[in-house]
């Protein structure tokens, strides 16, 4: 009797195993990170909020160009000129200081202005947030070409970034440079909209 009740217990462990299997092998997790974009992450904190799922500043090359290679006062916070300026500060200067696992990346220019000084040195106000893309997989110059993003609800703070550029089309005699330097403000409270 007793070796009939463990044939049984063994038979039923076999096929619950198998039926296990068969359901491991039917679903699969949705990717973090994919190179089209198209399939952000599934999880419940994004059914909770009513906003996109994730968000990023467009990259350099999605805005059209309009020829602006510099200006003075206030910046335009959509054009190419401020996202370039955005990108840059966070791939030449903040995830190069910052010394978390996950790369930051800028979400909006809040504000923009430009000051001709020997060369222009351009003041960025940024929204930016933890993204999808680690620190151990990519390097942080490389963040517009891997689709990093910002899905809502980790950490989000707000930078002020500084850059200051010379270039020979203004003066032939002095070499192309750049400098960025960057602080972060304060961090973001997860409901706060800007």
């Amino acid at each position: 009797m007793r070796l009939e009740i463990l044939m049984v217990l063994v038979m039923i462990i076999r096929t619950s195993n198998c039926q296990l299997k068969r359901r491991t092998h039917e679903f699969g997790i949705a990717p973090l990170r994919s190179g089209s974009m198209s399939t952000p992450p599934i999880t419940n904190r994004f059914v909770a909020r009513s906003a996109p799922q994730f968000e990023v500043l467009p990259s350099v090359d999605a805005i059209p160009d309009n020829g602006e290679t510099w200006h003075e006062g206030t910046l335009d916070l959509s054009s190419r000129l401020a996202t370039r300026l955005a990108w840059k500060g966070f791939e030449e200067d903040v995830n190069e200081r910052i010394e978390t696992e996950m790369m930051w990346v800028p979400i909006k220019v809040l504000s923009g202005h430009g000051q001709v000084v020997y060369g222009v040195l351009y003041d960025l106000r940024v929204l930016a947030g933890t993204s999808n893309c680690s620190r151990f997989e990519i390097n942080s110059h490389t963040l517009q070409e891997n689709h990093c993003v910002h899905y809502r609800g980790p950490q989000r703070a707000i930078f002020r970034v500084l850059v200051s550029e010379k270039s020979t089309l203004w003066n032939p005699f002095i070499p192309d440079t750049s400098r960025v330097f960057s602080t972060k403000e304060r961090n973001v409270e997860e409901l706060e909209e800007f």
